[in-house]
């Protein structure tokens, strides 16, 4: 940091010179009154009394920045100064601790501290040079009422432990938070999500081959819903419960029961189509978006409880709406979870009590080409990412593509779930990945003393700016990069991060 040398001490020293040869001319006959180089006399105010120059002032005073007639350092300035400082040039200063980027955001005399505020410049290392004999820091400024400065730890003494630092600086070992991401599961309810379709054998052969035991419920254990549902929110080895805390989750099963098509007569032969707006679709049963939510979305996610429709669309659309209502910072994506072809609100399942339009040639096309049209409009206007998990059915080539689509559309990934290990790896990727590698700090890195940190992950240091290491986004927040992000990402580790004294400001409490 550039610093303001105007008040070096060997400028001190002439000053206080020159002043002492004044007040001795005077005790030795000379004129009691200071001339100016201008040849005008000196003026009557006192100390602390207005005045436009210093020859408004009364001998031996200077007239400071504030407009006030000051005297010398040592002098009853202190008081004259009220909340300003004394400074070397026997002047008042100007906007003492005010905050600042630079010394030319500081009026004359001050500089900008590694705080970021305005304060007395004077030669690093220098004691009692600084108001209540202070040290000067090793930035070359005097501590301020407008700087935190930390207290030592009960017992720890009152020795300085940093260089130059004032009495009781130490080290800082940071408090800090990694950014809360937000993970919103969509997951299919429709008719379709049992073991049909050989899911069910797949279930049978992990259990076999010892890769997955059944989940709790009382029956259907290898329907497509209770194997997704035991993979999410098993209390004992599922993936939710131990990252409740970590990530913000939130739940919607979504399905419909013939869109909005109110159901036909009974015994009516050729009945009318008729539609009811009001009539709810999708059906969506929804966990609100929070941390600790596991217990909440798991009574909501009960056992066999499928119904009928796939209105994907229009669930993806009312899923993005949630997460854009949902205001916390950090990441936000939708993990979808489906298994079969979408239908809509208008046409559900193409056939039957449906509109004539439901019925034509190219109509599921239709559809799913509104689905990539959601995932992309979520992902282009809104910001939000939209991953895949494909339970379908292997075999059907048409569906594979147009899952495919919606998650590229959606600026994601399509991950396969044919087997509950399949499932449990893609939910689980999904989930790490979207952990945030961004780390908010409880407090500010004084300016210019990022290099100076000390950021470890398991015991190994890690390089400021490396590929593999970590990088200041801003004064309150740091990044892992590389192979350091992909660890944190996963599991348990032990973060550290500390400053020397006085490179760290944590917040005023």
């Amino acid at each position: 940091m550039r610093q303001k040398r105007s008040s070096s001490k060997p400028f001190r020293k002439l000053f206080f010179g020159s002043f002492a040869a004044l007040v001795i001319g005077s005790a030795c006959g000379g004129n009691p009154e200071l001339v100016n180089g201008d040849g005008r006399v000196r003026g009557a105010a006192g100390l602390g009394e207005a005045c436009d120059s210093t020859s408004d002032c009364q001998e031996a005073l200077l007239c400071g920045v504030n407009d006030v007639c000051v005297g010398a350092c040592g002098d009853l300035t202190r008081s004259a100064c009220r909340e300003e400082a004394c400074l070397p040039s026997g002047e008042c200063s100007e906007g003492l601790g005010r905050s600042c980027k630079s010394d030319e955001d500081c009026s004359k005399g001050l500089a900008c501290s590694a705080f970021s505020r305005c304060a007395v410049p004077c030669e690093p290392g220098e004691e009692n040079v600084c108001e209540m004999g202070q040290t000067c820091r090793s930035t070359g400024t005097c501590p301020n009422d407008a700087e935190v400065v930390l207290e030592p730890p009960d017992g720890a003494g009152g020795e300085s432990s940093g260089a130059g630092g004032a009495p009781g600086c130490i080290d800082v070992d940071v408090d800090f938070s990694p950014e809360i991401p937000t993970v919103l599961l969509l997951i299919d309810r429709s008719g379709s999500m049992t073991a049909e379709s050989r899911f069910g054998d797949a279930v049978e052969a992990a259990v076999e081959d010892g890769t997955y035991t059944l989940g709790d419920c009382p029956s259907n254990n290898d329907w497509r819903w209770n194997v997704v549902r035991d993979v999410l929110m098993s209390p004992t080895k599922g993936i939710v419960k131990p990252l409740e805390d970590r990530v913000r989750f939130g739940l919607s099963l979504y399905s419909g029961r013939n869109g909005q098509i109110l159901p036909a007569p009974p015994m009516t032969e050729d009945p009318p189509i008729v539609l009811d707006p009001a009539k709810m679709c999708p059906e969506l049963i929804e966990v609100p978006i929070a941390l600790g939510n596991h217990q909440a979305m798991l009574d909501e996610f009960k056992c066999s409880d499928i119904s009928d429709d796939t209105p994907t669309g229009e669930s993806l659309l009312a899923a993005a709406a949630t997460l854009a209502a949902f205001k916390e910072p950090g990441p936000k994506v939708i993990v979808l979870a489906t298994d079969g072809e979408p239908d809509n609100c208008e046409c559900p399942d193409f056939g039957g009590h449906v509109p004539d339009k439901c019925k034509v040639s190219g109509i599921q096309d239709a559809i799913k080409a509104e689905v990539v049209a959601a995932a992309k409009q979520i992902h282009d206007d809104d910001g939000f990412t939209v991953h895949v998990i494909n339970v379908s059915t292997p075999s059907n080539d048409s569906l594979q593509q147009h899952l495919a689509d919606v998650a590229t559309a959606g600026g994601g990934e399509v991950y396969l779930g044919f087997s509950p290990g399949e499932l449990g790896s893609a939910f689980e990727e999904i989930i790490d990945g979207v952990r945030s590698c961004v780390i908010d700090l409880d407090g500010e890195i004084a300016r210019g003393k990022e290099s100076s940190g000390t950021v470890t992950l398991d015991g190994e240091k890690l390089e400021l700016d490396g590929d593999d290491g970590w990088q200041v986004n801003s004064p309150s927040q740091i990044e892992l990069l590389g192979e350091a992000c992909e660890t944190i990402k996963s599991g348990e580790h032990d973060l550290k991060i500390k400053f020397p004294c006085g490179s760290f400001r944590p917040p005023v409490e």
